[in-house]
């Protein structure tokens, strides 16, 4: 057996091994995680005895000029908790007084 018929031989077991693995079903996707049902429990920031959900939050720390990154989990109320960006109200749109205001501002510093 030389090396060519050692080729087509890993060549057909992998073709079979492909063939095997089409003909499964994909795994269903999973559904977007969903809040914490909250828990009795103490907040860590404001100290009281409430009805706590975990917060997952992504942190970093040096050690000995080693940086590590981890995903922490801090319990909190529901007056702590953390708001979301989506709820935050963003900054209402510029008059077009203040507009015009703005383009003559950035005309005058390229010139």
């Amino acid at each position: 057996m030389d090396f060519s018929d050692k080729f087509y031989a890993k060549n057909a077991a992998s073709a079979r091994a492909w063939a095997e693995t089409e003909d499964r079903k994909k795994p269903e996707h999973r559904e977007a995680r969903k809040p914490a049902e909250p828990k009795k429990g103490i907040c860590e920031k404001c100290k009281k005895e409430a009805l706590v959900r975990p917060h997952r939050s992504r942190e970093a720390d040096m050690k000995d000029g080693a940086a590590s990154y981890g995903v922490v989990v801090h319990y909190y109320c529901e007056d702590c908790y953390p708001k979301s960006r989506r709820d935050t109200p963003t900054e209402p749109p510029l008059s077009s007084k203040q507009l015009k205001s703005l383009l003559r501002g950035a005309k005058k510093n390229l010139h």
